[in-house]
């Protein structure tokens, strides 16, 4: 009788050990999808802030003023993010006097643009900062933009200036 209750004794305290174990598995498991949540709200909060230097420039009727300062954003914006894939912002510009756009300096910097998959080496960066800053000197304080973005994967990767007057 007496080996028989230590039997019993010691499946009871196996079979709360087991228990145990498994309640502590399913609160690790809990816990892991906690974290894997918070990880990818992270990068949706990285991304947010990444557009949101831009995005309060895009609209149908912005001031030339505020163009300007948008693309002296995008070449700040692209220097910071010199060697990072995905993160350069092409602008591209319609129906403004005077300037030529040259698409193979930004295909060649933007990874969602053109036929090659872009790198915003430190070269490519440059070629498109002067190309932004003989813009910028294009557009009039005095004249009223439209401002488009596209995005894709959640990040902004291009903008379009258009002069309203020319193309509505």
């Amino acid at each position: 009788m007496e080996n028989a209750s230590k039997a019993l004794l010691i499946a009871g305290a196996i079979l709360i050990c087991i228990l145990l174990i498994a309640i502590g598995m399913y609160i690790y498991n809990s816990a892991q999808g906690t974290i894997q949540t918070a990880a990818g709200q992270m990068g949706q909060q990285d991304k947010e802030m990444y557009n949101s230097m831009i995005k309060k420039y895009i609209g149908n009727s912005k001031k030339g003023s505020d163009v300007k300062q948008m693309i002296e954003d995008v070449i700040s914006q692209n220097s910071q993010y010199v060697n990072e894939s995905g993160k350069f912002i092409s602008i591209h510009a319609t129906g403004i006097p005077n300037y030529t756009e040259t698409p193979k300096t930004l295909s060649d910097a933007n990874v969602y643009e053109g036929e090659k998959k872009g790198e915003n080496t430190q070269e490519k960066v440059d070629a498109a900062r002067d190309m932004y800053r003989n813009l910028k000197q294009k557009i009039s304080a005095g004249k009223n933009y439209k401002v488009a973005e596209q995005e894709r994967d959640g990040i902004i990767y291009a903008v379009t200036i258009s002069e309203l007057g020319s193309e509505d």
